[in-house]
């Protein structure tokens, strides 16, 4: 026989919910006749609704203490198990002790017994790792219905969080940890480690890479690669600066994302910053004055202070040897010209990061735009 469900199985819901005294049974029908009696029993959330097959008639089954009783007759009746949200139908105990099937029919005793056990639904995060490190729980990991559950990602020493995936999507943000909340699915977390300095960057489409909670990379489309990062001395403010390469064709231009740390800086002085792309990472510190671009006036601040002989300050120190020398003059000398490309899309002074695009890759680095 086929089961209704639909508006009627929601009626019965409700009128499972309305406060009936425990002394009183739901009595929908009485066949008369043949004394005999079903009590069912209600294991969980849900209900049981039970249909005499020859003439249609029905009762239901909600939870109640005690079980409720009808007298439904001799013959046979289909009983079918409704879960409530967030649970499952697991079996039938009793008279039908084991048996699985739902809707299922049932010959009438006497006095007959019958228990409809129903459980939490059950998901499974599959929780995965690319590299070298782990995710903690890890493997297929189980949670009931409306529950919440954290992953812990822990690289090896020398490694770090290169990527995060969940359900398929790569997150935009660097996370050190992961909640589902409310589960009410099946997911998936696939973590990837990288060696320091490095991100392994995958095939596919929009792609987001750490170096670190430092530095991020967003690929529209890429074939896969590795990309190379150094995170290199910056003199200004909380500033930083990142040189980043990659040997690996992508397609379209690459969102670079990089964090800073204010500290010495006010909200004017962050609303200024800029992230810049030069062409090395000499040209980047050659630039002492940090005006956007080395000129005459780097070299002749960089010469005055080695006349000096005595006076030492590290923005001055361009090849960072401990010692401003006729070294550094050279080098801000051959680097004359150069200037950055200002490729700022964003700044968010909450978070402390600052973002553009380019299609190059080299030095880039934060700074104050004083030009």
């Amino acid at each position: 026989m086929k089961s209704k469900v639909s508006i009627f199985t929601l009626t019965l819901l409700l009128l499972c919910m309305l406060p009936v005294p425990l002394n009183i049974q739901l009595v929908q029908a009485d066949v008369g006749g043949t004394g005999k009696f079903l009590t069912i029993k209600i294991t969980g959330e849900g209900l049981v609704t039970a249909t005499k097959v020859q003439s249609g008639e029905t009762w239901n089954f909600c939870w109640a203490d005690p079980p409720i009783t009808e007298k439904v007759g001799a013959g046979t009746v289909e009983l079918e198990a409704f879960a409530s949200n967030g649970w499952e139908f697991s079996s039938w105990e009793g008279d039908l002790a084991g048996l699985l099937k739902n809707p299922t029919d049932y010959k009438t005793e006497k006095y007959g017994n019958v228990t409809a056990v129903f459980v939490r639904k059950t998901f499974i995060i599959a929780a995965s790792v690319l590299g070298n490190g782990t995710v903690d729980p890890i493997g297929d990991v189980p949670v009931e219905f409306g529950a919440s559950q954290n992953f812990e990602f822990l690289p090896d020493a020398g490694y770090h969080i290169s990527a995060i995936v969940i359900d398929g999507n790569f997150s935009d943000s660097f996370l050190q940890s992961y909640t589902f909340n409310d589960v009410t699915a099946n997911h998936t977390i696939e973590v990837h480690f990288s060696a320091n300095e490095t991100a392994t960057v995958p095939s596919g489409t929009a792609i987001h890479v750490f170096f670190a909670s430092g530095a991020r990379l967003s690929f529209t489309e890429t074939g896969g690669g590795t990309a190379t990062g150094e995170q290199v001395y910056y003199p200004f403010g909380g500033a930083t600066a990142w040189d980043i390469s990659v040997t690996f064709v992508f397609t379209d231009e690459v969102n670079v994302t990089l964090h800073y740390n204010d500290t010495g800086l006010s909200l004017i002085d962050e609303q200024n910053l800029r992230l810049l792309r030069w062409d090395s990472y000499e040209a980047f510190r050659s630039d002492v004055n940090n005006d956007g671009e080395v000129n005459g006036q780097d070299v002749s601040t960089v010469a005055n202070v080695v006349k000096q002989g005595e006076w030492y300050e590290r923005v001055l120190d361009v090849n960072d040897d401990r010692v401003v020398d006729e070294h550094d003059v050279h080098i801000v000398n051959s680097n004359m010209g150069a200037v950055p490309e200002d490729i700022t899309d964003g700044i968010s002074t909450d978070l402390n990061i600052i973002w553009g695009t380019t299609s190059l890759f080299s030095i880039f680095g934060v700074r104050g735009a004083n030009y």
